[in-house]
């Protein structure tokens, strides 16, 4: 009995709180999908300029490692998996 008593009274803030805790989730899961987006971005975007002479930098690779760690982390698709693996396998240049 004391709990309805307690929402009865309170109702206003609990659905305050509820409403902003679930903006904030939504807000989250964007802010990560858009972080997924331009990581995704940044290793396509390596991998377009050395795919040809297949052929990488140790600074480029280093950032599509880094950048891969991290699009793991958010639980990104597999999409880049091949795409990194074939860096890796690329000739490696100063």
């Amino acid at each position: 009995m004391e709990i309805l008593h307690f929402i009865k009274d309170y109702w206003v803030q609990i659905v305050f709180l509820i409403t902003l805790i679930s903006t904030l989730v939504v807000l989250i899961k964007s802010i990560i999908e858009a972080i997924k987006c331009l990581l995704r971005n940044d290793i396509l975007q390596i991998y377009d300029e050395c795919k040809i002479n297949k052929k990488i930098t140790k600074y480029q690779l280093q950032a599509v490692e880094l950048s891969y760690a991290l699009y793991k982390k958010l639980k990104g698709n597999s999409f880049v998996d091949d795409i990194v693996s074939q860096m890796r396998n690329y000739e490696i240049i100063d």
